[in-house]
């Protein structure tokens, strides 16, 4: 994938969170605050002028993270923003089979240092680790894949964020930032 596939590619999650935003702030509100959903389309709707002159990977994925580090309200903002500034200090000219489980990795390093999270936590590092994990085996992570590891999240009893405060009642509900992290991987992993 290159510099501009992957602009696009990040430019068209404005229109997926726009789709998702009442899922999400249903999810949210659940276990959280109930601002996920906006907090993301807020983020997502600076992109495009954002991203307007940047014309490397290293470039596209640096900006992402400053803008989402500016613009996405509560814990997501900082963790998915300076998640794509680590993926950038990697990247290469092009993303590819090779050098995509480099990417993962500082996607999920990010989210686990800043986040202060382990596995089984409800977070999005659920979602984001397994398939680090996935695409380094070489398994096919596809949209339906990733959607199954945001729906085992379900199962799980919150214990970081503001979903831990919900302790047993957390679970029964999807982790918002699980699901979130859905779209975002599927941009950077997904074929479609």
């Amino acid at each position: 994938m290159n510099a501009e596939t992957l602009k696009q590619r990040l430019i068209h999650l404005q229109e997926i969170f726009q789709e998702r935003e009442d899922t999400l702030t249903e999810l949210d509100r659940a276990i959280g605050d109930g601002d996920h959903g906006v907090n993301m389309v807020s983020g997502f709707n600076a992109l495009p002028q954002a991203l307007e002159n940047a014309d490397t990977v290293q470039d596209v994925l640096k900006t992402t993270g400053m803008t989402l580090m500016s613009k996405v309200g509560g814990a997501s903002g900082p963790l998915y923003g300076f998640s794509f500034v680590k993926m950038a200090q990697v990247a290469e000219d092009e993303i590819t089979e090779d050098n995509l489980p480099k990417l993962l990795e500082a996607f999920s390093q990010a989210v686990h240092q800043r986040g202060k999270v382990e596995l089984d936590e409800k977070t999005m590092y659920d979602v984001i680790e397994r398939a680090r994990e996935a695409v380094e085996n070489g398994e096919t992570v596809d949209i339906a894949y990733l959607q199954t590891l945001a729906d085992n999240t379900e199962d799980l009893v919150a214990t970081k964020g503001r979903a831990a405060y919900f302790k047993e009642e957390s679970r029964g509900h999807t982790d918002p930032g699980a699901q979130s992290s859905v779209y975002i991987l599927n941009a950077l992993i997904g074929d479609e």
